[in-house]
């Protein structure tokens, strides 16, 4: 009754498309915009399963964008075993709701941290996988379980993004650490400021995922990403530029016993 009462005060049909985003106040999350069709998903990762279901069920979701996680690196990296049950084990959880409450779609937001950055660039979806980070190893495991557990009725699309920039990016970004260091004057060297990697605005990273969860052939697998490369410098040039301190960069060097890494994707066309 919760959910036929929802459909019929927002004047959509039994039939309408319902897209639910978990992770809305993230970064990329917080991007998009929330609409009668389009709707946050509240449950928490750490949240029992039958609540999830219930969510779920009472907002009608045909579609869902598993955005919730544990992005930060280094947390990651002081804590492995939570890292690996926020992003692998209640991952897993929301699918299995998902699929109870008869959702059609999934998508899972993984990350290019899975590939083996020894790779040549740029990197596609069947590119050799081998995560560095403890963070990376996280969302490899769940994207194993999650096809593991698939089934035909709840249809599972992995979306690997790449590096995100943006205003609304959480303080762990390099795009947030760049500000701070430019807001209190901080020109120490910048560890990695040679390294390539291939970014978008975390904006278009939501847009794109909202277009693949509504796609007409919705891919197993995709890359998010530009399929460009950027180095650090360039981007920290941006931002210190805002601050009137462009200078500082231009005239920065890169640590001794940096050797710098290119990762660059190829994004994955879909209609």
């Amino acid at each position: 009754m919760q959910s036929f009462r929802l459909l019929q005060g927002t004047g959509l049909t039994e039939n309408s498309k319902i897209l639910g985003i978990s992770g809305f106040s993230g970064s990329i999350g917080s991007t998009a915009r929330y609409s009668e069709e389009i709707l946050t998903i509240e449950s928490r990762l750490e949240d029992p399963l039958d609540k999830i279901i219930e969510e779920f069920k009472d907002k009608s979701i045909t579609q869902y964008i598993h955005l919730a996680a544990i992005t930060d690196t280094n947390w990651c990296m002081n804590f492995p075993k939570e890292c690996f049950l926020f992003n692998s084990e209640h991952s897993q959880k929301f699918y299995k709701a998902a699929s109870v409450a008869q959702v059609d779609r999934f998508v899972f937001v993984s990350t290019s941290h899975v590939y083996d950055n020894s790779n040549k660039v740029p990197f596609d979806v069947n590119t050799s996988l081998k995560p560095a980070s403890i963070y990376g190893k996280s969302k490899l495991n769940a994207e194993i379980n999650l096809l593991a557990q698939q089934n035909e009725d709840t249809k599972l699309s992995i979306a690997r993004v790449f590096s995100v920039t943006g205003k609304n990016t959480r303080d762990h970004f390099l795009y947030q650490g760049l500000h701070r260091r430019a807001q209190n004057k901080d020109f120490s060297l910048i560890p990695g400021l040679e390294n390539t990697r291939d970014f978008l605005d975390a904006s278009t990273v939501m847009s794109e995922l909202i277009r693949l969860a509504r796609s007409v052939d919705f891919p197993a697998l995709v890359n998010i990403c530009s399929g460009k490369g950027k180095t650090i410098r360039e981007i920290a040039k941006d931002v210190f530029s805002l601050y009137g301190f462009e200078k500082k960069i231009e005239k920065m060097h890169s640590p001794k016993e940096d050797s710098p890494t290119k990762i660059i994707g190829v994004p994955t066309i879909f209609k």
